[in-house]
């Protein structure tokens, strides 16, 4: 093996001691070690820091590629269990996306960081995760990276002045790449890197070890029998993510470079994550918080069944742009309405929030919240899953009116704790693609403060609303 191929052997694992002692003469042992080092696995429960570190390691050269055996590999055993299992299917798609030819090592690594909270969010759901719910948690895990020194060197050797807004178009190129051949030429590329070393260790290794080389080599090729389809059908949400991901960074670029009047700008906020509010919630409860083991209002567990013009609530991970994935488990009741022409439903949201999402409610119950304590209360709305400060008025436009789901909004408990928000709010839940974007009125301010985990922040300073749309 050549110095590069050692070296970068050696950043996954030290090399077996037979290797050093029998002065790198011993095929066997350099099989036992590539085969080790091509049996990585995606780690659901890494750290920021360990996902920040790998993807610094994964941008050096020879080592990148190695990298992207092991990615395939972890895919691939995934997919060998659970063959029909969607998710597995979209997240090699994931994976895939960064071979694609002519991406720098850098945006490559930008987009493992990205990718890595979708992948961790879908090995504890067991289904396709909204990835829109995880894009602040993946701009936090960024931010580190691009704190990195030797990620500030390369920023700084690329010009990367305002590494959000580049990124955002870098992506936004990506998009227009992303297509069934694409991503098949890119599996054949990093299979073929694989199968040469998978050769190695047939060649080198013990009959038990080129039994096991054999059968990692009939999985590949067994997944890449069916790649072809799923991929196919992986490529239309693929593409939403990513537009999604590129219109975040778009927001995390324009919040920080607003300008400030010598006060706190709450547009500057980043949400918490479920992490942080637990821990803040276990050093002082806010009044919209109950502690208890019982809920009010249960969720409902089955999804009803979807009548004709309505999108499903069931889980679906490939259908495409703005799925409702389990929504109904926010809904204590839930029932098919048409919503007629002219009236006006409410919105509240945060800086950083999509106007056209899925959460909303009538005009009668707006004008009933008092405080934002209130709304927290009923709504069941968690502070890592929106801030508050703004909210927008649909009307709905002229014609048959709007389909939507209705309904007694769940109690949400936040996980494994005690920690519950009542609910019991009438809620209604819209496909985001049935908004006409022309009838969202301007960002009005809720009037409750931009706030933090129930710290109100004052409004000196905050710029004129902005909509954000999808």
């Amino acid at each position: 093996m050549n110095d590069e191929f050692e070296n970068a052997l050696a950043w996954f694992c030290s090399a077996p001691a037979r290797w050093i002692k029998d002065g790198k003469d011993n095929l066997a042992a350099g099989a036992e070690w590539i085969w080790e080092v091509m049996q990585g696995d995606f780690n659901d429960n890494a750290s920021t820091a360990q996902v920040v570190t790998g993807t610094v390691i994964s941008m050096i050269p020879f080592v990148d590629q190695l990298c992207d055996v092991r990615d395939l590999v972890a895919n691939c055993k995934k997919l060998e269990k659970e063959p029909e299992q969607s998710w597995h299917w979209f997240s090699l798609a994931l994976t895939l996306i960064g071979l694609i030819p002519g991406l720098g090592s850098l945006l490559k690594g930008c987009l493992k960081v990205l990718f890595a909270g979708g992948r961790k969010a879908a090995a504890v759901s067991g289904v396709t995760p909204r990835l829109a719910l995880h894009l602040d948690e993946a701009i936090v895990q960024l931010n580190k990276f691009f704190a990195r020194p030797e990620v500030i060197a390369a920023l700084k050797a690329m010009k990367w002045d305002n590494p959000h807004r580049r990124l955002a178009a870098e992506i936004k190129k990506v998009v227009g790449r992303v297509n069934t051949g694409a991503l098949m030429g890119a599996f054949d590329h990093v299979a073929g890197a694989t199968k040469r070393l998978l050769g190695l260790v047939t060649k080198w290794g013990s009959g038990d070890l080129a039994s096991r080389a054999a059968d990692l080599l009939r999985k590949i090729d067994q997944v890449r029998q069916g790649a072809s389809r799923h991929l196919a059908e992986a490529v239309s949400p693929l593409r939403n993510a990513l537009e999604g991901l590129a219109r975040r960074l778009e927001i995390q670029a324009d919040m920080a470079h607003r300008a400030y009047l010598n006060s706190v700008n709450p547009h500057a906020f980043a949400k918490v994550s479920e992490a942080e509010e637990i821990a803040a919630l276990n050093k002082a409860k806010p009044v919209w918080v109950d502690t208890t083991t019982k809920v009010a209002y249960r969720k409902v567990n089955h999804p009803p069944v979807a009548p004709p013009g309505w999108t499903s609530t069931a889980p679906d991970p490939m259908r495409g742009r703005h799925p409702l994935n389990d929504a109904h488990k926010t809904f204590n009741t839930i029932q098919a309405l048409t919503i007629p022409p002219g009236t006006k439903l409410y919105r509240v949201v945060d800086p950083a929030s999509f106007d056209n999402s899925i959460c909303w409610m009538s005009e009668t119950e707006f004008t009933k919240l008092k405080s934002k304590d209130d709304w927290r209360r009923r709504f069941a709305v968690w502070a890592n899953w929106n801030s508050n400060g703004e909210f927008i008025v649909y009307t709905v436009p002229p014609g048959p009116g709007l389909n939507v789901w209705e309904g007694v909004t769940a109690s949400q408990r936040l996980d494994k704790t005690d920690f519950v928000l009542e609910g019991g709010a009438r809620q209604i839940v819209v496909d985001p693609s049935h908004i006409d974007k022309s009838h969202i009125s301007p960002r009005k301010k809720t009037g409750w403060g931009y706030d933090d985990l129930g710290t109100n922040n004052g409004l000196v300073g905050v710029p004129v609303q902005k909509n954000h749309v999808r």
